[in-house]
């Protein structure tokens, strides 16, 4: 949003709205197409040394309004880009290979949505280029999110992300990140930037899943032993028709008996004593 602002600036552009985009891209214009323009100095924009030098260079002015009213797309054009942290990124490295004008994003001391829109606007192109670039990079972005449902599995689950980052770091030679880690969002930043072919990338994903899953059933078995017994087909029969009546595991099924049996002692016992009294007869 403009703000009204009288200072030396404004005085010299004859204009008293002050609106931070135009700052931005007059800022980094001049910083970039102008060789003695001494940017370095400073952090940020400074709209005193912009008015001086201005003042320095009056010819410029006039130049200046002419070149932002035929570069800058309007606002509207822009909507789809948000602060987003990947799209930011994303977007910051496609503008700067499309554009690949002299702006050293170095030295833009911008954040956030800023950041990709300043390069677009400082790059020295007519607004009907420019809205034609961006409407393909939004829809570039759009098709490149479409892609995300080979993620699903990583998605509601920070456990499962930083997982797969401590397996990547184990297994890919070439591992680098320099993203939290930790959550979903850091897993698609991860692999947008990683340049994985889909093979690679579909190959890792799978390992990561059975990693994951072997993980879990060895914490599963966590107080529990594995022992093989001979049954009869009998008792086979009939530990099948009960697990499948309650709709458990045949494992499960032999526990509850167990349970029982050492909570109640009624069974095991009775046909014991029923055994021996056949013996003796």
């Amino acid at each position: 949003m403009p703000v009204h602002l009288d200072d030396a600036l404004s005085t010299v552009l004859g204009e008293n709205k002050v609106i931070c985009r135009h700052d931005i891209w007059l800022w980094h214009t001049l910083a970039t197409f102008e060789k003695d323009f001494d940017s370095s100095p400073f952090h940020g924009i400074n709209r005193d040394y912009i008015a001086r030098y201005l003042e320095a260079n009056p010819d410029l002015i006039t130049e200046l309004l002419q070149k932002r009213s035929l570069q800058l797309v309007s606002d509207r054009d822009l909507t789809w880009i948000t602060d987003d942290p990947r799209l930011v990124l994303w977007l910051t490295k496609e503008a700067l290979n499309t554009t690949k004008h002299l702006l050293d994003p170095r030295r833009l001391d911008l954040a956030g949505r800023d950041l990709p829109i300043a390069i677009l606007d400082v790059w020295p192109r007519n607004i009907s280029d420019k809205r034609y670039i961006i409407k393909n990079l939004e829809k570039k972005w759009l098709q490149h999110k479409a892609r995300d449902k080979k993620y699903a599995w990583f998605k509601d689950d920070d456990q499962k992300c930083s997982f797969a980052f401590e397996w990547l770091k184990r297994n890919t030679p070439l591992f680098s990140s320099q993203t939290a880690q930790e959550t979903y969002g850091d897993l698609l930043i991860f692999f947008d930037d990683a340049g994985y072919t889909a093979d690679r990338e579909e190959l890792y994903i799978g390992k990561i899943k059975k990693a994951w899953s072997q993980l879990k059933y060895r914490s599963n078995l966590k107080g529990k032993a594995q022992y093989n017994f001979v049954l009869s087909d009998k008792a086979i029969e009939a530990l099948d028709r009960l697990s499948t009546q309650h709709e458990i595991s045949r494992a499960r099924t032999i526990e509850i008996l167990i349970e029982i049996e050492t909570k109640k002692g009624l069974y095991i016992a009775e046909k014991l004593k029923n055994a021996r009294l056949l013996q003796n007869d």
